[in-house]
């Protein structure tokens, strides 16, 4: 598919997909009527390209705390709830229709392996934890699936061979509940993890390692430099933040990003040439299908993001959300559903995360950009002192 091709279906489906939320779903309508948008005035900004236009719905609206989940979710159709990892314990709940569902996973498989790589090993739970904690967390007579379960889906799916670190250690589980204690998980030793890695390469295979930062730092610092000499064959690839140090009920310290990109590379003996290609992050949320990569770059010593086809991504002023030319601001993203018929009113987001513009298309949008950073002013607890108030999100 070339470039106009990807354009084009892109500028279809999001005439559809804004169309199906303003029928669907009042309080986007509501959104847009405060806006004095109409849905021919909507289908104008799909025409004009302008999808910066597009009212944003703030991702903290679908927090399950702010008790908005049914007036953002069509719960008629068939589909399933995505819940996000919750460092806050307060997680957010988005209703994902069944093709969806598929092609976020199936974007997963894309982005966290390289087209060369046979196998892999994901610093992350197992399917058997997360699909448990995933029942625990239905709502509403409805299933629920954690966007982790889905990056590790798509994982199984792309290589005929992988393993994950955390798993349940299944004779202690039973004897714990017997005893009505919780399960036990067994974290596989480093040794373990070693083997699995030189195991790979004396078999000639290109190796991706990916999942959380948090869990693969503890066999960083049980490595010594140059326990692997991989060169470019290994591809590395985080999703999910936590370099702050925090991501669901993991905790640990702060990563300096640069030292831990340096870390990794010395350990698995990935020469400095090919860290633009082979080492990146994902960035990506539960509240949208939009997954991005962004590769080491060194001269901005930070990951520099590329949005895909599939998305639109604007960073915007704060206060009123027009989109920015340089500068930091707000990441707002525009990410059609494949469907044409979005299950919740999440086909335009304003997230609470900045970012630093490095370039931007013609038209408007982003074509890349990097540091990004959880947003530190208030509106990240309750939005006061932005353009989207409490009651703009509660649509009073």
């Amino acid at each position: 598919m070339n470039d106009l091709e990807k354009t084009l279906r892109f500028q279809t489906l999001a005439r559809a997909g804004i169309e199906h939320q303003w029928d669907r779903f009042s309080y986007y309508r509501n959104l847009c009527v405060r806006k004095n948008l109409s849905r021919a005035d909507l289908a104008a900004i799909v025409a004009d390209g302008a999808y910066h236009r597009f009212p944003s719905v703030v991702s903290t609206a679908f927090k399950r705390s702010k008790g908005l989940i049914e007036d953002l979710s069509d719960l008629a159709v068939p589909g399933v709830f995505q819940v996000s990892s919750s460092t806050s314990g307060d997680p957010s709940y988005v209703y994902t229709n069944l093709e969806d569902r598929a092609s976020v996973a199936g974007l997963y498989a894309r982005t966290f392996a390289s087209p060369a790589s046979s196998t892999g090993i994901a610093f992350a739970p197992s399917l058997r934890i997360l699909r448990n904690l995933s029942k625990k967390a239905a709502i509403m007579g409805k299933s629920a699936v954690l966007r982790m379960q889905l990056a590790l889906e798509g994982g199984y799916a792309r290589f005929p061979e992988m393993d994950v670190t955390l798993d349940i250690d299944l004779p202690k589980t039973l004897l714990n509940q017997a005893l009505g204690r919780p399960a036990a998980i067994r974290k596989m030793a480093a040794s373990a993890v070693a083997s699995f890695i030189r195991n790979a390469h004396a078999r000639g295979l290109t190796i991706s390692l990916g999942g959380l930062t948090l869990l693969l730092r503890p066999y960083l610092e049980e490595f010594r430099e140059g326990e692997f000499s991989l060169h470019d064959n290994a591809h590395i690839a985080f999703s999910g933040g936590g370099y702050s140090g925090a991501k669901g009920s993991i905790r640990g310290a702060k990563i300096d990003k640069p030292a831990f990109i340096a870390r990794i590379a010395s350990v698995f003996g990935i020469d400095s040439t090919f860290w633009s290609a082979n080492i990146k992050d994902i960035y990506s949320f539960t509240e949208t299908t939009a997954q991005i990569e962004g590769y080491w770059n060194q001269d901005l010593n930070d990951f520099l993001f590329r949005p895909s086809p599939e998305c639109r991504v604007y960073i915007v002023d704060p206060e009123s959300e027009i989109p920015l030319r340089s500068g930091r601001g707000l990441i707002k993203v525009v990410s059609p559903s494949l469907s044409g018929r979005p299950a919740s009113a999440n086909m335009s987001i304003l997230e609470f995360d900045m970012a630093e513009i490095v370039s931007v298309s013609a038209e408007g949008w982003v074509e890349s950009f990097t540091r990004v950073c959880r947003f530190e002013g208030p509106a990240s607890r309750g939005t006061e002192g932005c353009a989207f108030k409490a009651a703009e999100i509660a649509g009073e």
